[in-house]
């Protein structure tokens, strides 16, 4: 809208004066939305989903014990690496607005050299004194934006580890405290639950991230259930009982499976040692846990009060706005270059923030950039959920 509005300006813009004598106009408000198709950003990202990924795909890779790619965007940290780096960067997002303005600066500094406008050159010193104003009003929101936005983005990975991490503390303690035979091997009835206690545990990322993450909303249907079953994640009398909550809740059920094995579990002298003791310690992580995933929806909800937002938004278009203008009163020839590296900039730190924001790309402002891959949670969940249980098989004999 901004684009087109400043076309439409400078197009219009009179041989004396405002007074548009230009035939070009823009269409009635009416025939554009005739136009319009009426799409949700949800339906979009679904289709989105199901021409990169069949449904099958998706499982697949959310069931592997491998992480396909690191949680975020990998580099090194020196200057050869990172400057001919432009995947994943916030040039690739906004080089075209930078594009924009600067071809819009050359229309303007033709129209100016003919004299076409001789109201804005004897106004420029006027323009260029209120953009230097701005300039120093929206360098500081920005700076401070930004670190709003980055903080978002830190927190969302802590959650994502923080998860992982009471779910391997889970793993730790059951398989440490499985009773054991003469041989130091793990007696059968606590291999069985140290089995059922991992599989509920490679089930509840996946449910989980399908309640948060746009991108894995296909994994809250009827065929995604019946997709895991096959794949051994749950078995039919689970799905029969999945199937009977809302999809966005699921997870809330496997963490009590968790907690009731272990209830359970804990009750039998025949699968732990130290019952009380690891009882207690096992509430504790049970607790830190809810608490964690707890968190995420509730930071999604409440990442930025939305007047903050609205007004950086208003106040950097306003300024990439008069940028064309006052560079070209400050700079001359030299403005359209001005021009490029200035929007680059500012228009950069936005949509950077934007992108820290949307820390699992739900409205698509990370799609050109770097976002937290949701998959490799859940793969690395994965193969934490069997590393204990299979490193410790068997113990050494400590007493000869």
């Amino acid at each position: 809208m901004l684009r087109f509005f400043l076309v439409s300006l400078v197009l219009a813009l009179p041989v004396s004066g405002f007074a548009s004598t230009s035939p070009l106009a823009p269409p009635p408000s009416s025939a554009v939305q005739s136009n319009a198709v009426p799409t949700t950003s949800t339906a979009l990202r679904q289709q989105a989903i199901e021409g990169k990924y069949s449904l099958d795909e998706f499982l697949d890779e959310v069931t592997a014990y491998k992480a396909s790619r690191p949680v975020a965007l990998q580099f090194k940290p020196n200057r050869s690496n990172l400057w001919f780096r432009f995947k994943g960067t916030i040039l690739q997002k906004t080089y075209k607005s930078a594009v924009f303005f600067t071809l819009f600066n050359v229309l303007l500094c033709v129209k100016v050299h003919l004299n076409l406008i001789p109201f804005f050159r004897e106004n420029m010193e006027k323009l260029d004194k209120l953009w230097h104003m701005q300039m120093s009003l929206t360098t500081f929101i920005l700076a401070f934006f930004l670190n709003r936005g980055a903080s978002v983005w830190n927190d969302m990975n802590s959650f994502g580890r923080r998860i992982q991490g009471r779910l391997n503390d889970i793993s730790i303690l059951c398989s440490t405290h499985a009773r054991r035979d003469g041989n130091g091997n793990v007696t059968e009835k606590a291999q069985k639950v140290l089995d059922t206690i991992a599989r509920y545990k490679r089930l509840f990322p996946v449910l989980f991230y399908s309640s948060v993450v746009k991108s894995h909303e296909i994994l809250t249907t009827d065929s995604a259930l019946l997709g895991m079953e096959t794949r051994g994640l749950i078995t039919a009398e689970e799905r029969a009982l999945l199937l009977e909550m809302p999809g966005r809740q699921r997870h809330h059920a496997v963490i009590q499976w968790i907690g009731n094995v272990m209830v359970q579990a804990c009750e039998n002298d025949d699968v732990f040692h130290q019952r009380a003791n690891l009882h207690y310690t096992f509430l504790d992580k049970m607790c830190q846990l809810r608490a964690t995933y707890g968190s995420v929806p509730d930071k999604i909800d409440d990442r930025l009060n939305m007047a903050y937002a609205h007004f950086v938004q208003l106040l950097v278009d306003s300024f990439l706005f008069v940028t064309p203008f006052a560079a070209l009163a400050d700079m001359g020839n030299f403005s359209p270059f001005a021009t490029f590296v200035l929007t680059m900039f500012f228009q950069g730190l936005l949509d950077l923030t934007k992108m820290f924001l949307d820390p699992f790309n739900n409205e698509g402002q990370g799609d050109d950039g770097d976002y937290l891959v949701v998959n490799t949670f859940i793969q690395e969940g994965n193969a934490g959920s069997e590393r204990f249980k299979g490193l410790t098989k068997r113990f050494p004999s400590i007493w000869g």
